[in-house]
């Protein structure tokens, strides 16, 4: 008890350094109660976030909001003014995007999770197994429908799709087959209700599915390292412990559960 209330006491000691929040908020939102913690995270965090709120939440007196999105839609409100306390990103540049302005507080930020790219069909699909690799023909697997993935533009996920199908030598064919959508959980119920017969998101979320199975993994040489990064955006009491609290061994199995990577 003593330990813990001396952690408590160096944290507090700790904000008192930072006065500034994310998004440039005024002296009022500095001066809120501690009592509220405003996380904007990347849409595929969803399920694993809301079971580590909860068990947060049972054991600390604090409010949890989730605000959550695509990651580079997330950014865009934090630099246009949104009050974000944590940020957690599926993408690393989108992290680096936002720490490059300013708002992610030094040394409290992190590399939290890691994930897997996977191509998904509808589970009564006859396709079930599929190696993927320079021969895997895309366009014939179609036909005349279209294969369902975040827009690259600002989603991860459809960032990540395009990277491994232009390794693939793939992706300039498929340009017109393409469905983008907002986030990955909107391109993963495309398939889920039969409007594509393939698509590509993260593992975690194929896994939490029952209307589509894992065709294939695309090898992870093809894209970038699917990793999140979590950062402190204001450095409130508050948001450091629970920034603290996603990255303990309390929370691993959480993690794992999910099919995260740590």
């Amino acid at each position: 008890m003593i330990m813990k209330y001396m952690s408590k006491v160096v944290l507090f000691l700790f904000v008192l350094v930072y006065l500034s929040s994310c998004g440039g908020s005024n002296g009022k939102s500095q001066n809120e109660a501690q009592g509220e913690v405003m996380v904007f995270a990347a849409a595929s965090l969803t399920d694993v976030l809301s079971e580590i709120v909860t068990l947060y939440q049972k054991e600390n007196a604090v409010k949890i909001k989730l605000n959550l999105a695509s990651s580079g839609t997330l950014a865009r409100q934090i630099e246009q003014g949104g009050e974000a306390d944590i940020f957690l990103s599926a993408s690393k540049s989108w992290a680096d995007y936002v720490d490059s302005l300013g708002f992610i507080k030094q040394k409290l930020r992190t590399d939290i999770a890691a994930n897997e790219l996977v191509l998904i069909v509808p589970l009564n699909s006859q396709l079930d197994s599929l190696n993927i690799n320079n021969e895997t023909d895309f366009v014939s697997l179609l036909g005349q429908s279209r294969l369902s993935i975040g827009d690259p533009s600002h989603v991860p996920a459809g960032r990540y799709a395009k990277q491994s199908l232009d390794y693939l030598n793939v992706y300039n064919g498929l340009k017109d087959k393409l469905l983008p959508s907002k986030d990955v959980r909107s391109a993963l119920m495309m398939v889920e209700l039969g409007e594509a017969p393939l698509g590509i998101v993260y593992r975690t979320d194929a896994m939490k599915s029952k209307k589509v199975k894992i065709a294939g993994t695309f090898p992870e040489e093809t894209h970038k390292p699917i990793v999140y990064v979590a950062g402190v955006c204001n450095a409130k009491l508050a948001a450091i412990d629970f920034y603290e609290f996603l990255n303990s061994d309390e929370t691993l199995m959480i993690w794992q559960k999910f099919g995260f990577k740590k």
